[in-house]
């Protein structure tokens, strides 16, 4: 008995390989999208996004265990691995399905590489400002970095050392080696409410915010705004209360140890391997009315010192190796100085579905041949 009739007869291998199996899937995937798509109103793109797509399960009417779009995709790529495993007859006039088969599997799979590698920030340049840095939509992070000391006032690099609030809870001490700091987190809300109240013990602030108040989250992430109270004790023993609120334009100034260092709770910085620089930001507009039609971006690239220049528009995005750059939007200051926003796209699987669409539409293309081709050795 071969190595594939011994999986057959195993109860759950067959229960896995069963096409009655595969249409489930496929209609709890129609009932996801459809579900997932209209609850975008009432819970918006992220959290419908997080609650349908990528969780395992969810509360369907808020009591009914519903599978989630992630355990339903894991299930029919045990399902078609299966199949490939026992039932596929691997012959040559069964070649345009198979590849169609494996083509499906790929979609699976780049579908994994994408959710889990791939993340998304903006890039926002005014007309002649350069920069290698992106920003994330809604996650965040506490920045500390030593000041510039006076031999090199001018320097436009620093040494940053960032936490990532999604890792950090009341109580939790986080060592920062590299500047000799000991960060401890007092309080951290993900949304709150910044006052600037009389207060008998005023904390250290940027801004003179004195008390923050824990606040609800709202259904679009990049709506809320954290804030917290975290101690700083520097090498010398000595500690020191601050606070630290998202929506503040600048970071707070600390003394400590004979030395400067800046804190800032920003949104989360990602490093890019190119440094943009915005050349000129053109808009047209529908006539009689301020409503934009189309605008672009003309950037200049600067990769180790060589530099090119390329036109990004609405349609037209500027592709660099992992990287993929849009023309997401753009915002006009009280001084009518423009800037554009760039949609940044890291995404190191981007090929894959491509490559997946190519091997299943050749899959198909071969399959049918085929069976014309039987059909017409009927005939004759």
């Amino acid at each position: 008995m071969s190595f594939r009739q011994e999986l057959n007869k195993i109860n759950f291998i067959r229960f896995l390989s069963s096409i009655k199996l595969t249409v489930v899937c496929l209609i709890l995937l129609y009932i996801l999208t459809f579900v997932g798509t209209v609850a975008q109103v009432q819970y918006g793109l992220y959290q419908a996004k997080s609650r349908f797509f990528e969780s395992f399960f969810f509360l369907a009417f808020g009591f009914l265990p519903f599978p989630g779009g992630q355990l339903v995709m894991w299930i029919l790529f045990l399902n078609l691995m299966t199949v490939a495993l026992t039932t596929i007859d691997y012959a040559w006039r069964n070649i345009g399905s198979i590849i169609t088969h494996f083509g499906l599997l790929l979609f699976l799979v780049s579908g994994y590489m994408i959710m889990h590698d791939a993340h998304e920030s903006f890039l926002n340049l005014r007309e002649g400002q350069a920069s290698n840095v992106s920003s994330a939509y809604h996650d965040w992070e506490v920045a500390v970095w030593e000041a510039a000391t006076h031999k090199d006032p001018l320097t436009t690099s620093r040494q940053v050392t960032s936490i990532d609030t999604r890792q950090i809870k009341p109580g939790q001490t986080i060592n920062i080696s590299d500047l000799n700091l000991q960060l401890t987190v007092k309080e951290y809300y993900k949304n709150c409410e910044a006052y600037s109240r009389p207060v008998k013990n005023h904390i250290l602030n940027a801004s003179g915010i004195t008390e923050i108040e824990k606040a609800d989250l709202l259904k679009e992430p990049e709506k809320n705004t954290p804030g917290g109270i975290f101690q700083v004790e520097a090498k010398d023993g000595k500690a020191v209360d601050v606070l630290l609120f998202g929506g503040e334009n600048g970071p707070l100034t600390l003394t400590a140890d004979n030395k400067t260092y800046h804190l800032n709770l920003r949104l989360k910085h990602y490093p890019l391997p190119v440094t943009l620089k915005l050349i000129d930001f053109k808009k047209e507009e529908y006539p009689g009315t301020e409503t934009a039609r189309k605008y672009q971006s003309l950037v200049e690239i600067n990769v180790d010192k060589i530099k090119r220049e390329k036109l990004i528009s609405m349609n037209e995005p500027l592709r660099y190796k992992d990287y993929t750059f849009y023309q997401s939007s753009f915002s006009v200051d009280r001084f009518g100085n423009e800037s554009s926003v760039l949609a940044v796209v890291k995404n190191s699987g981007w090929l894959m579905p491509y490559i997946s669409t190519f091997v299943t539409f050749m899959g198909l293309v071969i399959h049918f041949i085929m069976v014309a081709l039987r059909l017409r050795k009927k005939v004759y």
